[in-house]
Formats: C-alpha cells, structure tokens, sequence
C-alpha cells in the first residue's frame, strides 16, 4: 500500500521538483539583481513585493506538479526569465541598483521612443518566430527533422551568443587593463 502511494504520487513530486527549480531560479535571479525590486519589469510583481511573490508561487507550484508537460512549461519560462535576470547583471550589481535605476531613466528621457522599441523586440525575433515555426512544423506539418533544426540552431545561438559576448567583454577589459598599465609607465 505504502508503495502503491508512492508511486501514485512520484509523478506529481518530479513535476513538483521541476517546478520547484524553475520557479526558484526566476526569483532567486530576480533577487540577486533587483533586491529593492526597483527593476523588476512585472508591475503586479513590484506592487506585491517579495513576500507576495513567494505567496503567488504557491499555486503555481500546486498547478504545475498536476501536469508533466505544464512543469515542463513553467520550467522552461522560468529558466528563459532566469537567464534574462542575470543578462548584464554584473554590470547592474556593479552599478548599484539604485544608480542603475537612475542613469536608465535619465537615459531613456533622451531616447526617442522608437529607438527604444527596436532595441528591445529582439526576443520576438529569437524566440516567438522560432517557437511559432516550431508549433507549425510539428503539429501543422509533421516535420520533425525541421523542428530539430530550429532547437539546434537555438542551442547554436545560446552557445556561440554567450562565448562571442564573453570573448568581446573579457578582451575589452584586458584591453582596458592593459591601456591603464601603459599609462601608468
């Protein structure tokens, strides 16, 4: 009987886990760049502060374990959320949150609007088209091999994104280093 339970009930503590780690990485992310929540880009999710986050978590964690496929897509949404919370972060928590905060708005007073709107839709274009592409090739067209490409270009762009970023950052700084030092001679 005890292992009759168990089993009954291992499908919804894997989905729990799943949703549980996702879950986690969003808000822990979200805490390591933006404690005061002055950058946190969800509305409701200032409004109702940190206590009211974790609150709101509960029954997402509760709808997610019901469901493999649902765990799957809370994870997945908040890994995206994760990985875009700590997107330039060192650059914020060297910055301070505050100030931060405070040379982006003065920046954005000085932007036009349209500027601003294009420099920021990018994720349309890397994961809506390829998540609307992917949608139509599986369930419209069948085509599996096509779908597999889509997911490997996008492991391509993760991969080759982050190493060509980190290449440029870490040689600029050596760069910068290296200037200062001569100078310094």
């Amino acid at each position: 009987m005890l292992m009759q339970l168990i089993y009954q009930n291992s499908n919804f503590l894997i989905n729990l886990l799943i949703v549980g780690m996702g879950r986690s990485l969003d808000i822990l992310s979200t805490y390591y760049v933006t404690a005061k929540l002055k950058l946190e880009t969800n509305k409701i999710a200032r409004r109702i502060g940190w206590k009211g986050m974790i609150l709101v978590q509960i029954p997402i964690l509760i709808l997610g374990s019901l469901d493999f496929y649902l765990a799957l897509f809370i994870f997945l949404w908040s890994l995206y959320l994760f990985a875009n919370n700590l997107e330039s972060s060192w650059f914020i928590r060297d910055k301070g949150e505050e100030q931060y905060y405070n040379d982006l708005k003065d920046i954005l007073k000085r932007t036009p609007v349209r500027k601003i709107i294009i420099g920021e839709i990018s994720l349309i274009f890397s994961f809506s088209v390829s998540g609307v592409f992917m949608l139509i090739l599986v369930f419209i067209f069948r085509d599996f091999i096509a779908a597999f490409f889509i997911g490997l270009a996008m492991v391509c762009h993760g991969l080759l994104g982050s190493y060509r970023s980190l290449r440029y950052l870490l040689s600029l700084r050596k760069y910068e280093l290296t200037d200062k030092t001569n100078e310094a001679i």
